[in-house]
């Protein structure tokens, strides 16, 4: 299932230097904070994994499929209104294998930091 449009929404895009960058803005009439949790609403963290997979097969025009978290870290709670920046660096493309490093950030903090290997489709 696609989250954009449904989660988030793309509010901008920036690149060069190597690094691509989308700010996105999060829904919070979205059905997922119903259930994650009533009351206290948080973006789950698997979501900012899907979300990362969808920015990258749309700039790309690939189709990814996650093969390894090679590290994560959840620094902050993201909460249903934040608008926040995921920053991709590090893009290699090796035997069919992309590897990417995303940060999830806005310009006071980094909420979540994470190194992905997908295989391209």
């Amino acid at each position: 299932m696609k989250l954009i449009n449904e989660l988030y929404d793309i509010i901008g895009k920036d690149g060069g230097d190597g690094q691509l960058t989308y700010q996105v803005k999060f829904r919070p009439d979205c059905f997922i904070y119903q259930s994650h949790f009533p009351g206290n609403p948080i973006t789950p963290g698997v979501c900012l994994i899907q979300i990362a997979t969808e920015i990258l097969e749309s700039e790309y025009h690939h189709t990814y499929d996650l093969r390894l978290v090679k590290s994560i870290k959840f620094k902050k709670i993201v909460k249903p209104d934040e608008e926040l920046s995921f920053v991709f660096t590090d893009m290699t493309d090796d035997n069919d294998l992309f590897k990417v490093n995303v940060s999830v950030e806005n310009e006071e903090a980094q909420f979540a930091k994470m190194s992905l290997q997908f295989k391209v489709l």
